[in-house]
């Protein structure tokens, strides 16, 4: 028995898991501090091309991103990354505009979507606002939003030209209140597209899971973080529950990622129209590809990640496509016995 329960341990380090059930692989996580890439607050990121990803900050004092170089192994894993370089905006900013997601146009702009403003700007090459913006419909207004769950995502379709976002939680006009522990309700969030003039295209209701956790600690927040065009048909979207009680001891971090299917389902009509009064056929089927949780325990493991960007790495030797997901660490955040980690990791979609 002991025998067994050892090779069973030796496996689990030594290969990647295979989640049952669903349809990815999920590789293990990397701290990118072994590889010389500086703390950060990294809520995004975005595929440029030759190996190279952008990284947005929501705490950096400009706008911009941080340029590293990933290389992968033929199992579709990272191998190691290297730093390149900070591409920041040289027009300085009264204070963070708390840019969260961010997607490359081949062109070779960026946008960059902020929590703050509720702005989705474009940026030149070497970062500077180039005073474009995708045209955000009234209702997500920053008058609209909770504090701090506004625009947490942004994914773009290159091969149609349209842009993806939504809210972490739902809009004032269409929940009571944000879900929490304390409001074990799922929220309710239009997925919102944009065509290649930058002009409002679709929305589409979207409902998230109820709250798993039974109570808040120090920090805590829920909803979706991130999405990702798949193709012109399917869209990937995760969700993140994370709680951090005050000594860090049982934190915890559940990720959900679903698959949605806007061209099979109607867009909303009347975009005025409370969300909460819409029929349960309008919001968007999702099928679950993926679900994994880290965090800490003084006395077990300590693999704390809050996930909140992802896009599209290389296609593997077998054929598979990957997804590279980032966290946040709050510049490496924590006390004397432990800190935050900058984490990547890889999904690996056969």
């Amino acid at each position: 028995m002991i025998k067994k329960t050892i090779l069973n341990i030796l496996f689990a380090l030594l290969f990647p898991v295979v989640l049952s059930a669903q349809e990815a692989t999920l590789f293990k996580q990397h701290n990118m501090k072994r590889w010389g890439i500086p703390a950060g607050n990294y809520s995004g990121i975005t595929n440029l091309g030759d190996g190279r990803y952008a990284l947005v900050s929501d705490k950096q004092d400009a706008d911009g991103w941080t340029e590293v170089s990933i290389s992968f192994l033929t199992s579709g894993d990272v191998g190691k990354g290297l730093f390149r370089d900070n591409i920041l905006s040289k027009k300085s900013l009264s204070k963070s505009r708390d840019c969260e997601g961010i997607a490359y146009v081949p062109e070779g702009h960026f946008f960059v979507a902020a929590e703050s403003s509720q702005q989705i700007l474009e940026l030149s090459p070497n970062g500077e606002p180039t005073n474009r913006t995708l045209a955000v419909p009234a209702c997500f207004s920053k008058n609209n939003i909770f504090p701090n769950y506004g625009f947490e995502s942004l994914a773009y379709n290159k091969v149609k030209g349209i842009f993806w976002t939504t809210t972490e939680q739902g809009l004032r006009t269409d929940v009571s209140a944000p879900s929490s522990p304390e409001n074990r309700t799922p929220t309710l969030l239009r997925l919102q597209s944009f065509d290649a003039n930058l002009k409002p295209l679709h929305q589409y209701a979207y409902k998230t899971d109820a709250p798993i956790m039974k109570k808040s600690g120090r920090h805590y927040a829920f909803g979706v973080s991130e999405i990702l065009v798949v193709n012109d048909t399917t869209l990937l979207v995760m969700e993140r529950e994370l709680n951090i009680p005050k000594n860090y001891n049982r934190s915890k971090c559940y990720i959900r990622i679903y698959s949605v299917f806007p061209e099979r389902q109607q867009p909303i009509t009347d975009t005025s129209k409370p969300l909460s009064e819409l029929d349960a056929s309008a919001f968007l089927s999702k099928k679950l590809v993926c679900t994994f949780s880290t965090g800490f325990r003084i006395f077990g493991k300590k693999n704390l990640a809050n996930y909140e960007g992802m896009c599209f790495g290389p296609i593997s030797e077998d054929g598979s496509q990957t997804i590279l997901l980032v966290c946040d660490s709050q510049n490496r955040a924590g006390k004397s016995f432990y800190h935050l980690k900058d984490y990547i990791r890889v999904i690996k979609f056969p």
